[in-house]
């Protein structure tokens, strides 16, 4: 569950800044890193924990890219201003025994305990994203096909540029985002059963769709050489639950509606 929080952030965050980037290679790159995330345990939590995760990317020219941050898709309209096509994510499974398998300090929580496991989804869809000078707008919407089986709708906007004069350059996005679910998506992770509420001590629940959370994440880019193979990224976010999400029991009860993340990662790319 807190890969799918890292992830969340950095995709959500990054989309100005690399409107920023150098141009992409022609031909394939591949990115390996690694870095550390602070989030909560569980979307919705009031815990909090620190993971080690990898940061593995694959792109081909400036069409085709696969990570988990971004997902797997293709720029079927890309020009300077526009791009849009299929994309498809995962979303990883959320286990009641609260198991947290990259965290090195914290992690692990009853808070799930008789809530059932959701199984890992894949989602499918289709994004769309504009940028205009430092400005750039996206939306992404995508159905899973197994997990929670519910609809997701994310949407994001910000603005970005690049600092000099402290050093190397810093490339650097942010702006706000909001998510929008429907009542599938609420049901799997923050409705509460009869069945459910026996196993848990919960109330029982029936969450409905709507606005699930929305918030502000920021990101930068240092790159470490001047052919940008060595970076660092850095990146904070926030977002409040809303709506039958920051309603549920599983939230009020024993989480908290405000969510915070921060982390950073080295990476180095190949062509």
């Amino acid at each position: 569950m807190r890969t799918t929080l890292l992830f969340a952030a950095l995709s959500c965050a990054c989309l100005p800044a690399f409107a920023q980037a150098p141009e992409p290679a022609e031909g394939w790159q591949v990115t390996l890193g690694a870095g550390s995330l602070y989030a909560p345990t569980y979307e919705g939590d009031d815990d909090y924990a620190v993971s080690i995760l990898p940061n593995i990317q694959f792109k081909y020219g400036d069409r085709f890219f696969a990570s988990v941050q971004d997902g797997v898709g293709y720029n079927w309209i890309q020009s300077e201003s526009l791009s849009a096509g299929p994309i498809g994510r995962v979303k990883f499974s959320r286990n009641d025994d609260g198991d947290q398998a990259f965290a090195v300090s914290g992690g692990g929580t009853s808070d799930l305990v008789g809530l059932g496991d959701v199984d890992t989804s894949f989602e499918l869809g289709g994004f769309l994203r504009y940028r205009s000078g430092p400005w750039s707008a996206g939306a992404e919407l995508r159905q899973a096909v197994s997990g929670h089986e519910g609809l997701v709708l994310d949407l994001n906007a910000g603005a970005g540029g690049v600092i000099t004069g402290f050093g190397p350059p810093i490339i650097w996005s942010a702006g706000p985002r909001v998510k929008i679910v429907d009542e599938s998506y609420n049901a799997a992770y923050f409705g509460v059963t009869p069945a459910q509420s026996a196993g848990s001590g919960l109330p029982v629940y029936e969450a409905g769709g709507g606005a699930s959370s929305y918030g502000v994440g920021a990101l930068g880019i240092i790159p470490l050489d001047r052919d940008f193979k060595w970076s660092v990224v850095t990146f904070a976010g926030y977002d409040r639950l809303a709506g039958d999400t920051g309603d549920s029991p599983l939230v009020t009860l024993r989480g908290d509606a405000d969510q915070f993340s921060a982390g950073v990662f080295i990476s180095y790319t190949f062509d």
